[in-house]
């Protein structure tokens, strides 16, 4: 049998039982419609949060102090603001920027909580017009007035008030330590979490949720009775190996800061992208597997609705038999018939996913992105679904005696 005379006995054979073969279809849809769609929000996640970490430059690398299980002596310091010349004259690197972040100290309950690690230390930020735009928890943000002061207040970020306080909102009116400095928490910062989540094109703080924010002269006063710094962040230039060149840097550091025992470790932004790339696939992966079970069921669905149609058209097949048509023909359009279900199912949950995704990213800062890639991948689910449910179906009647199914 001609390959387009199978498609229109498909067509017609769905189209005789409407109702029945779109309930069939119910289970491959919303499989479907979930992957695309998580699919396509994902992908659009990762363009915009790609683009906006690209245009916040993926060149700049910070540098780390990392003192591990050794501790070093009270007098060692492990980056001084001399540093900053010795590494410019590092092959491949074009700025080196020194970096304000402080360990922090609160009292609560008594007791001393210090924060600080390499990657989650308080980022000591001088007040910018910018900052009075800060989404807030709790308290409010430093007004402008107090931001070019020298007042000591200071807005902390979510993260480091739940790690000094356990509970953020208990911050408020509270003060923390920094350097011998008081400063008096007046507002708590959004916690940055999914639901939450935020994409700020040219502005990469706003999705940190570790700076701690005070007056500019609060800031710059502390600033001139200090000579060494926490870290570093240098800027290379375009094309260099950034691996050699952060591995100079490092080298560097030692020879200038011979006594210390810990290890110097890089931060860069990809990172970032890399660990978003990480969350959206594991998403991906958590849907695609809740996908599966709807996809297990409509195919379940579809194996069953084929065994109906053998079982109601015995006779056509008898007929088709007796007149010359051959097993492989008889198998082949019902496999077609079924492989059709699952397309035509498979299409719309395509479509519905693609409309919920849109519909989503009215709720979110991004647009969903369907690429050509995911359609391919849908509609191969699709055909992979009708073919291994249908070929048992299908089997079966190309497996039918004539006589019998003529006369059953």
């Amino acid at each position: 049998m001609k390959f387009y005379n199978l498609l229109r006995t498909a067509w017609y054979s769905m189209r005789a039982y409407k109702l029945r073969i779109f309930l069939t279809m119910i289970g491959i849809i919303i499989g479907i419609a979930s992957v695309s769609a998580i699919l396509a929000i994902g992908e659009g996640v990762k363009k915009e949060a790609t683009s906006s970490i690209e245009k916040s430059n993926l060149n700049k690398i910070t540098i780390n102090y990392n003192a591990g299980f050794e501790s070093d002596d009270v007098t060692v310091r492990p980056f001084e603001k001399s540093d900053i010349n010795e590494i410019k004259k590092v092959s491949g690197v074009q700025k080196v920027k020194e970096n304000d972040e402080e360990q922090i100290f609160a009292f609560n309950d008594f007791e001393e909580i210090s924060y600080f690690n390499r990657h989650t230390s308080t980022e000591f930020k001088k007040h910018e017009e910018k900052d009075k735009d800060r989404k807030v928890s709790f308290g409010r943000n430093i007004n402008s007035i107090e931001g070019k002061s020298n007042k000591r207040v200071i807005f902390l970020s979510y993260r480091v008030a739940e790690e000094l306080f356990k509970e953020p909102e208990k911050a408020l009116g509270k003060a923390v330590k920094m350097k011998g400095e008081l400063f008096e928490v007046v507002g708590i910062g959004r916690e940055i979490n999914m639901e939450n989540f935020e994409i700020s094109l040219g502005n990469m703080d706003q999705m940190q949720d570790d700076v701690s924010i005070v007056p500019e002269k609060a800031i710059r006063e502390k600033k001139k009775s200090e000579d060494s710094i926490q870290n570093i962040s240098i800027f290379l230039e375009p094309g260099v190996d950034k691996d050699e060149v952060i591995n100079e840097v490092k080298e560097k550091l030692h020879e200038l800061h011979p006594d210390v025992k810990g290890e110097y470790e890089e931060f860069n932004l990809q990172e970032i992208i890399d660990s978003m790339q990480k969350v959206i696939g594991s998403i991906t992966l958590f849907v695609a597997f809740a996908a599966g079970i709807s996809l297990l069921v409509g195919g379940i669905g579809v194996m069953n609705i084929m065994y109906v149609s053998v079982t109601e058209r015995k006779r056509e097949i008898g007929i088709r038999r007796a007149i010359g048509a051959k097993p492989r023909s008889i198998m082949l359009q019902f496999l077609v018939e079924a492989i059709f279900i699952t397309i035509i199912g498979g299409l719309l949950g395509i479509i519905l996913g693609y409309l919920i995704a849109i519909i989503a990213g009215e709720f979110m800062p991004i647009k969903p992105v369907m690429t050509v890639k995911n359609f391919l991948g849908a509609s191969s689910i699709s055909v992979m679904t009708g073919l291994i449910f249908g070929i048992v179906p299908a089997s079966k009647a190309s497996k039918l005696d004539p006589i019998k199914a003529i006369y059953k």
